[in-house]
């Protein structure tokens, strides 16, 4: 349980940081990602299932940071975000990827929407701070990264690395 509960911080806690600076300043700090990478070598002891699985959540690491640099090359994608990605990528094996992907574009979906139509239902006060300002301008720019931390959040209870630390 105390396993669990340590892993479960060490991965949730970058993302609640990456979702809430991004939402607030629009962008994610390096050593967010950083941290989040760090946190999935410095647990791998506990969740430890062979080479062949380590290398799977490096390729998918891999391929999530080369994904998510193309997208940022074509203005698709913030830097902060790509790098987010690889990071989350890490803790994800290839069943995890597609769910992941699958329900971040979901969440992505459902936050542009907001941020679309919800200036129209948001106080005043809200929509004139700073942070609404940013959010409701118009603009292409998104806090991707909050649907990146609640795709990676909601795929978690069913990823391999979860079913592997409570056996």
């Amino acid at each position: 349980m105390f396993i669990t509960l340590f892993v479960l911080i060490v991965f949730a806690v970058p993302l609640l940081i990456a979702a809430y600076t991004d939402f607030s300043t629009m962008k994610i700090p390096n050593k967010v990602s950083l941290a989040m990478a760090a946190g999935f070598f410095l647990t791998l002891p506990l969740h430890w299932q062979g080479l062949p699985v380590l290398g799977d959540h490096l390729l998918v690491g891999a391929f999530f940071l080369v994904a998510g640099f193309a997208m940022f090359a074509f203005g698709w994608l913030g830097g902060g975000d790509a790098k987010l990605m690889a990071a989350i990528g890490l803790w994800l094996g290839w069943p995890d990827m597609l769910p992941f992907i699958l329900y971040t574009t979901l969440f992505g979906a459902a936050l542009g929407v907001f941020l679309m139509l919800g200036s129209q239902f948001m106080p005043i006060r809200l929509r004139t701070s700073s942070v609404g300002m940013r959010l409701f301008q118009g603009g292409s720019d998104m806090p991707y990264g909050l649907a990146l931390a609640a795709g990676a959040l909601f795929i978690w209870p069913s990823s391999q690395i979860n079913a592997a630390l409570i056996g």
